[in-house]
């Protein structure tokens, strides 16, 4: 044996050819790909072939490269557009090789190795003759081998083509085989292997047959999958799912994520990619890792330092509400002073349709900084505000850690909608995971069960809505700083319209100005009779009905221009559905107007009295609720008590029932703010004096006839201009309110505050009273009762 010098050395995965043999490879690795092209340039097509040790390795050492082989003639069979090649081999004889080398490729030395030489009759018969025992004995060995080997000329040759048949033989029984030289010992090799295969069978033949019948289509994908990536290795391609593998890891590197997201993400990759593909904890581990991947972690928002700024946003989309933009700047002044959102949560309370959710928008443009919003109305599981824990099928973060993520910053202004919506039942109180949302002395830590990491919250800017103030959770109500946004008034609706809406509207549907005008008379006909609401949203969809029907008109060719009246709006619309309450044509006796607060505003309430023979009872109609009802008997009470101060005789009361109405009877009416009305109402009809048709009133009115204050002033005074009143009667603490009533209101309307119910009385009967008795002294007991006293 003569030892030959550096030829280039091609390592498998496990891939034996014995010689002899011909047969076809694939190629994909570079070290390959370069050996191959090296033989056939250099060497004639001559080349080793040899394993490594471990077949799932990339890139093996030296050392772990088995040190025999066999040399081969190659030829290239096809090449690849992705670089891979299929080669053709022609296996010559076995070799020892040494001084194994890598440069760019595998090179090393080599010495052929004859097998012993066994061609005589007798050899050959008797491994013929072990052969076909072990053909008769083994089940495993396939049946082509019976065909293949008989009739060959020598014993190495008949067991070669036994081990060729063989593939699902390990690595290392492989190799064995080709360094064994005696072809008896070598088929004693292939004997004792099929033993061991067999006895482990039947152990596992009962496990075998339990579990066959479980085999199902995951099973099938899985071992498919196994088998694709197996081939996509040996071709050197990688899927897209390693793709991304990379991309997480090459950014966990590159970026400035926490260190202890950092550690938590590359373990779960670790573990992802020692699972199945298919199995489907894999596909949790992997969604958990998407999340935690596009979680903003450390991106900011440059933030705009511009309270001017902020003020034209403002501004731009809101009409009026000054307190409320006078105090977001004086929050967005703080917080660039002190450089921290830290503080009590803005929220902002009101019916819907005022403006808050555009609000919060507009901070959010005003700060520079992004918007997003989660609704929270209906919200009843505190996993919707926490997440669920990933081992739960189909979990995924609270809505707090989803929202952050499509706001992909870490600072955004996050608006919490509808937070008095919120409700509790078994799963757990929602309020009570929000704390830790709100809580500047926690958020910088929140907890979210599907991360299971501490997520920094503590430069989010927090804006809550609510319709009522009363429904939020009172330790959540702790927390925050109400900014009360009332319902627009008719001429704020008519300047929004006019400002804001129409432009909005004709832009949406490709309308100009000079095509659809609407008039200011045509706003007011829609906002008094087409709409009963707090803000503007129906009163935008009724603009948007008249522009549409413009549309119609005009690809119809029927005009160019329209400009909307009053008139055109009652044809396109139809009817009037509400009206207003306008005040009496003339004065009457028992007709008084009380001022009204409803959740669209303020409107008029004239209350009717009157009298007949009876036996003092009251009667009350008009669905009056409880607290009307109270008023009504303190008003009743108060009168009889100073019924002398008044004009009226004692035995009015005793001989008459009297009724009081309240009209629109199918309408709830409720609050504290008509015991004056009633009480000038009821002394108008027992003392037959009319009470003026220009004078308006409200406030409540106690048992000493004292006049307490009411809500709702600034819409009360607006609606009562409307109606035509020239004069209406308030409480004199609710004069501080006339600020936020329009000076156009109050150029045209008188506003008289009044203190105690004389006052009222000599504004409307234009006398006053008698000396009234504010103190309420007990009546003189029967003389049989004071006679029984002095007994007693």
């Amino acid at each position: 044996m003569s030892k030959n010098k550096n030829l280039p050395l091609l390592v498998t995965r496990g891939s034996y050819i014995f010689p002899t043999f011909e047969q076809a490879l694939e190629i994909g690795r570079d070290k390959s790909t370069l050996a191959v092209k090296a033989a056939i340039a250099e060497n004639g097509g001559k080349i080793l072939l040899v394993s490594q040790k471990k077949p799932v390795d990339d890139n093996p050492k030296i050392e772990e490269i088995y040190n025999f082989g066999i040399i081969a003639d190659i030829s290239i069979k096809k090449e690849w557009k992705d670089g891979t090649s299929t080669i053709n081999i022609l296996a010559v004889d076995r070799v020892k090789l040494d001084n194994i080398t890598l440069k760019d490729y595998y090179t090393a030395d080599y010495t052929v190795v004859k097998s012993e030489e066994d061609k005589d009759d007798q050899s050959k018969n008797k491994v013929t003759k072990y052969l076909k025992k072990m053909i008769e004995s083994q089940e495993d060995l396939p049946s082509e081998i019976s065909d293949a080997v008989f009739g060959k000329k020598d014993a190495n040759l008949i067991v070669d083509t036994v081990a060729y048949h063989l593939p699902f033989m390990p690595v290392e029984k492989k190799q064995s085989l080709l360094e064994e030289l005696n072809p008896f010992n070598r088929l004693n090799i292939i004997n004792d292997f099929l033993d061991e295969k067999k006895k482990s069978a039947d152990i596992e033949t009962n496990i075998s047959k339990k579990i066959k019948s479980r085999i199902d289509e995951q099973q099938r994908e899985y071992y498919l999958r196994e088998k694709l990536k197996a081939i996509k290795e040996e071709l050197g391609d990688m899927d897209e799912e390693g793709d991304d593998i990379k991309k997480y890891r090459n950014r966990l590197e590159n970026e400035p994520f926490p260190q202890a997201v950092k550690e938590r993400v590359l373990q779960e990759i670790d573990k992802y990619e020692g699972m199945p593909a298919s199995s489907s904890e894999a596909n949790i581990v992997r969604s958990y890792i998407d999340w935690m991947m596009q979680i903003p972690w450390w991106e900011k928002s440059e933030e705009k330092q511009d309270l001017l700024f902020a003020r034209e946003i403002l501004d731009k989309y809101h009409f009026g509400l000054k307190k409320v933009k006078d105090r977001i700047i004086e929050y967005l002044a703080v917080k660039q002073k002190t450089n921290s959102v830290k503080g009590q949560i803005i929220t902002l309370v009101g019916p819907p349709g005022v403006g808050k959710t555009s609000l919060a928008k507009s901070i959010a443009e005003s700060m520079g900084r992004n918007f997003v919003k989660v609704s929270l109305g209906g919200v009843k599981d505190e996993a919707e505000i926490r997440g669920h824990r990933k081992t739960y099928i189909g979990s995924m973060p609270g809505r707090i850690i989803q929202a952050m993520k499509k706001a992909k910053t870490k600072n955004p202004v996050f608006l919490l909608d509808e937070i008095d919506k919120m409700s509790s039942d078994y799963k757990g109180d929602p309020s009570s995971a929000m704390l830790e949302v709100l809580d500047p002395e926690q958020n910088d830590a929140f907890s979210d069960h599907y991360i299971e990491e501490s997520y920094d919250l503590s430069d989010v800017v927090f804006i809550a809505t609510a319709n009522y103030p009363e429904n939020i959770p009172e330790a959540l109500y702790d927390r925050m700083e109400i900014i009360e946004l009332s319902s627009y008034t008719e001429i704020e609706k008519l300047q929004i319209a006019q400002n804001y809406l129409i432009s909005k509207v004709l832009e949406n549907h490709a309308v100009t100005s000079s095509e659809l005008e609407f008039t200011s008379e045509s706003i007011s006909e829609l906002i008094k009779h087409y709409t009963r609401e707090a803000g503007v949203r129906q009163l935008e969809r009724l603009i948007a009905s008249i522009t549409r029907k413009f549309v119609v008109k005009l690809l119809n060719k029927e005009v160019k221009t329209m400009k909307v009246t009053p008139k055109l709006v009652n044809e396109l619309l139809g009817k009037r559905i509400f009206d207003f309450t306008s005040k009496e044509k003339s004065s009457q006796i028992g007709v008084v107007t009380g001022l009204a607060y409803t959740q669209f505003g303020g409107d008029i309430l004239p209350i009717e009295v009157n009298h007949f023979p009876g036996k003092g009872g009251l009667v009350l109609t008009g669905k009056l609720g409880d607290v009307m009802k109270e008023s009504a008997t303190i008003a009743l009470d108060y009168i009889k008590s100073n019924h002398d101060s008044f004009g009226i005789p004692k035995e009015v009361f005793e001989n008459n029932d009297i009724h009081i109405h309240v009209p629109e009877g199918a309408v709830p009416k409720d609050g504290p703010s008509a015991g004056v009305t009633l009480t000038t109402a009821i002394i108008s009809a027992l003392t037959n004096r009319p009470v003026s048709k220009e004078i308006g009133m409200t406030g409540e009115i106690t048992l000493r006839g004292l006049v307490f204050p009411i809500g709702g002033l600034r819409e009360k005074s607006i609606s009562a201009h409307r109606s035509g009143l020239k004069k209406i009667l308030v409480p004199i603490k609710n004069l501080k309110d006339l600020e936020d009533i329009p000076e156009e209101v109050k150029s045209e309307l008188e506003i008289i505050g009044t203190e105690k119910y004389e006052d009222v009385f000599e504004q409307v009967f234009q006398e006053k009273p008698k000396k009234i008795t504010h103190s309420l002294p007990l009546t003189s007991k029967p003389e049989s009762s004071k006679a029984n006293s002095k007994t007693n």
